[in-house]
């Protein structure tokens, strides 16, 4: 059995919604659920609800407070519930519950189901009264203690005494875990009553208070009969017949185990490793096949915790079906990482958002993708109140930068943002949208690149075949080669097919339906058809390709929290060098060249050969000219940006207007004032 759902009305920052529905509804699945969510987001709260219906295996005491209950303005509610619903019931495990057990009906049958719920009111004195009651009718009925232990959680906190709980003494955590491990269960017991550790015990109990005996000749008598000298002639009344004695005291079992310490070396473990004997003792009872809930709850499993550490457990609870259920909050960008997407929950605005297939629009491609690809780096948009994903290095280096600038700053903010390396932004962009159209609360901004190349680099162009040429793709020509090529779908075929390359792939990719391959025949007629069809490219086919492709591209995320801020023309470097940092972008330019060539390039060196090249200002061919090195890889985009951000921000009051009135870097500020509202 595992915990299924839990609801909410009027715990600390849940409130009702309409109707008295629930401020919160969370569903869990079996196995592990790991909550996400920046500081007080509601994960506690949510751990804590669960505790406080269930009790702990440590037997800690529970008691609410006022604080427990939701204040909306200056009014606290007097009431609150909590409500845990338990599914995948087996019949062994029903059989405890029979009384309190009901069925749900869903597509795959008719099953077990349980409820369990938790009432409290504040009474007239101050008091707070809580009533558990359990049961599928209203409020349902008393649950005995006997049934409501079985549904102990264990409850691993943050930051815990984790020495205290593995060291002897009357409260030890370690002795508790041991007395309900079966080894020391009844069966184990001899026809006296008596557990072997209670022999073996008592015989050195034996020993050692004869060692300290004043009756008889051992060399502990001494000290007892010293403290009894003191004793009778200094602080007793004359005529008290009363002794000490040193003894080793308790014979029972649970005194025995109460004197024990688990421990992970001689010398005194450190905080981490105190923390893994406890993690390890309290899954000891879980390799046992026992009755009743399975259920871990872990606040903060980072605390403490190497990371390598974090995941070595993480994926070892993760391999062992029979340790039940798990819910795990976290801040760990380690732990988001590495926990499939479908286990996690993210909290954020008194919400929850499940990440599993039937909540989030991800296929099931994606979720594959994410888990090979979403690294720590990309995991902090779990933690995020904003997300930038950008395609490169030198978005990712340069943005944060231009915000400093425009006096948003990033960090400020809660923003982060998220290199995505390709075009793959869709991919991530769907662990944001949701089945049931419900908005995050997360602003998304997708910085890309139009990719439409500039006419200057086509007159660059040294392949003479390709130079200045592309395939215009009119009705005409898609009947022509419909007729040369009948296997093949050309309704699609785009308005400019510029490369033999990129014609080829999409005979490839669009057979017709029924049409198993493209004969060579065919093939090789159609693209000596693209061959001597081609025309030369023209500003107004660039111009054309350019309004398609952005019209295309604002059509993907129209509106909402998701939006795409597309560069004007093709990249980003080139619109800066189209902009009114076109001098920068070229200063940064030849002191990354010189970085890379093993000398430093000084800014003053640089800014003097820029103004000389380029003292008649800037247009389309110094634009491409200034891009070009970046282009052809011969100057990392990576330094370049770097650069060009250190600039920038030595002078903010100087390219602040320029940032913000510049139409080739409009995408840009736009794109950071989306995730960056405006502080009220």
């Amino acid at each position: 059995m595992y915990l299924s759902t839990l609801k909410l009305w009027n715990f600390r920052k849940y409130g009702t919604g309409l109707d008295y529905a629930p401020g919160l509804e969370i569903h869990f699945q079996d196995g592990v659920n790991v909550l996400i969510g920046e500081n007080d987001s509601g994960k506690t709260a949510i751990v804590d609800a669960i505790r406080y219906v269930l009790r702990t295996k440590s037997g800690e005491t529970i008691y609410f407070d006022e604080k427990d209950f939701h204040m909306a303005g200056s009014i606290r509610s007097k009431w609150l519930r909590i409500e845990c619903w338990f599914e995948g019931i087996t019949d062994i495990e029903a059989a405890p519950f029979l009384e309190w057990m009901g069925l749900k009906k869903d597509k795959d049958g008719t099953h077990y189901c349980l409820r369990l719920t938790l009432t409290a009111t504040i009474l007239d004195d101050g008091r707070i009264y809580p009533v558990v009651k359990a049961g599928m009718g209203n409020d349902g009925t008393p649950m005995d203690g006997k049934a409501r232990d079985l549904l102990r959680v264990v409850y691993l906190k943050p930051l815990r005494d984790a020495l205290q709980d593995m060291t002897h003494g009357y409260k030890s955590r370690i002795a508790q875990i041991l007395q309900a491990h079966s080894v020391f269960g009844n069966s184990k017991r001899d026809s006296e009553g008596k557990h072997k550790l209670e022999t073996l015990y008592n015989q050195l109990k034996k020993e050692i208070d004869e060692y300290f005996d004043q009756n008889k000749a051992q060399d502990g008598r001494i000290i007892t009969e010293n403290i009894n000298d003191i004793l009778v002639k200094n602080f007793l009344m004359a005529g008290e017949q009363r002794k000490a004695a040193l003894s080793l005291t308790g014979s029972e079992l649970i005194d025995i185990l109460r004197q024990l310490d688990l421990v992970l070396e001689c010398n005194k473990s450190g905080l981490g490793s105190l923390n893994l004997l406890c993690v390890a003792a309290e899954l000891l009872l879980f390799l046992e096949d026992k009755k009743g809930l399975k259920l871990t709850l872990v606040e903060e499993l980072e605390a403490h915790l190497h990371p390598q550490y974090q995941l070595r457990m993480l994926d070892y609870i993760r391999s062992q079906e029979g340790f039940g259920q798990f819910i795990l909050t976290t801040h760990s960008i380690t732990l988001a990482a590495n926990i499939p997407l479908e286990n996690l929950i993210i909290l954020k605005e008194n919400k929850v958002f499940p990440m599993g297939k039937e909540y989030t629009e991800c296929e099931e491609g994606d979720y594959r993708f994410l888990h090979r690809f979403l690294d720590a780096t990309k995991a902090n948009l779990f933690f995020a109140r904003g997300v930038i994903m950008v395609e490169g290095d030198a978005e990712n280096l340069l943005l944060p930068a231009v915000a400093k600038v425009i006096e948003r700053p990033l960090h400020e903010y809660g923003v982060s943002i998220v290199n995505v390396g390709s075009t793959a932004y869709k991919r991530y962009a769907r662990i944001f949208q949701r089945k049931d159209g419900q908005q995050m609360g997360i602003p998304v901004a997708i910085v890309t690149d139009l990719d439409i190349r500039s006419i200057e680099y086509y007159k660059d162009d040294s392949d003479e075949e390709r130079k200045l040429k592309m395939l215009h793709v009119t009705d005409e020509v898609k009947a022509a080669l419909t007729e040369i090529c009948a296997s093949v779908d050309f309704s699609e075929l785009p308005e400019y097919v510029k490369t033999k390359l990129e014609f080829n792939e999409y005979l490839t990719r669009h057979k017709n339906a029924g049409s198993r391959v493209v004969k060579k025949q065919e093939r090789d007629e159609a693209i000596q058809y693209f061959i001597d069809n081609r025309s030369e490219i023209t500003e107004e086919a660039i111009s054309n390709l350019r309004q398609k492709k952005a019209d295309a591209l604002a059509a993907i995320y129209p509106e909402g929290e998701i939006r795409l801020f597309v560069a004007k023309n093709w990249t980003l470097e080139y619109e800066i060098a189209k902009s009114g940092l076109y001098k920068e972008l070229d200063i940064a330019v030849k002191m990354a060249k010189g970085e890379q060539a093993g000398y430093m390039v000084t800014f003053e060196d640089a800014k003097k050969e820029s103004d000389e090249a380029y003292e008649d200002g800037t247009n389309d061919a110094v634009a491409y000219q200034i891009f070009k090195p970046i282009n052809d890889g011969s100057v990392s985009k990576a330094i370049v940006a770097q650069y060009l951000a250190e600039i920038l921000e030595s002078h903010p009051t100087k390219y602040k207007s320029i940032l913000e009135s510049d139409e080739h870097l409009e995408y840009l500020v736009e794109a950071i004032k989306h995730v960056t509202p405006e502080r009220v």
